[in-house]
């Protein structure tokens, strides 16, 4: 069971009350993952986001466009979370309906996940606006700081292929 004093740790829930932590509590479902399971698929639909209460998850990519079945490339991991820094993913699935997955997420070992579903997250945040405003200010931190590292990344990558076409 979810302890509000361990939920005052994530980043995303930076600024709630007890009491608005409690509501949230309310439309979180807990659910175990055993180890090297998929939790999300690059280009699958999904409706819910998903806190990281135990265990580590690597966050990756497929690399190549896939034209057909023989030009699918391997996914190349791009990080790896530790529920030791009150990590979330699959945020984005609560700005739209029904949103596409953007990487695969696996277990790296046995996982405990809190999930937020997106019908749930909306419903609450229309009758406590003050949980929405915090959490969509949080959720804007989040998502900055990793479009930034994302903007470096590109930038390397790009910076590593011109050197590399112009040998």
């Amino acid at each position: 069971m979810l302890e509000i004093e361990f939920l005052k740790k994530f980043p995303l829930f930076a600024g709630l009350t007890d009491a608005k932590l409690e509501k949230l509590k309310s439309i979180m479902n807990e659910v175990d993952y055993p180890a090297k399971s998929a939790i999300i698929k690059d280009g699958d639909r999904g409706d819910e986001m998903f806190l990281l209460l135990s265990g580590d998850v690597e966050i990756s990519k497929q690399m190549m466009l896939k034209f057909d079945e023989d030009t699918a490339g391997k996914d190349k991991s791009l990080i790896r979370l530790s529920s030791k820094f009150y990590a979330c993913f699959g945020e984005m699935a609560l700005f739209e309906e029904n949103s596409e997955r953007s990487a695969t997420v696996t277990t790296v070992a046995e996982c405990r996940l809190a999930i937020i579903r997106r019908t749930d997250f909306t419903r609450l945040v229309d009758s406590d606006h003050e949980i929405g405003h915090i959490i969509f200010r949080n959720l804007a931190r989040i998502i900055s700081d990793r479009l930034k590292k994302a903007n470096k990344d590109i930038l390397k990558l790009t910076t590593a292929f011109v050197l590399a076409v112009e040998r």
